[in-house]
């Protein structure tokens, strides 16, 4: 990807030993790296997910419990 830039990262070599057999046995990923990417990319998302219901429950509990504080 052309104008990216990229760091790098440590992992331990067990873990990086499971990545291998997964790849080898589904095959879908070329790389350590390519497979990494997408599981951070993927826990990222299910993180801000999470995190956007969480905010728009306390949010929703807010308004109720004004509106419970001043009937109108």
């Amino acid at each position: 990807m052309p104008g990216q830039n990229y760091k790098s990262i440590s992992l331990n070599d067990e873990l990086i030993e499971r990545v291998r057999q997964l790849i080898k046995q589904i095959g879908t990923y070329h790389s350590v790296s390519e497979f990494v990417s997408e599981a951070v990319r993927l826990r990222i998302e299910t993180l801000e997910k999470t995190t956007k219901t969480q905010e728009e429950s306390q949010s929703a509990f807010s308004s109720n419990n004004r509106k419970n504080k001043h009937p109108a």
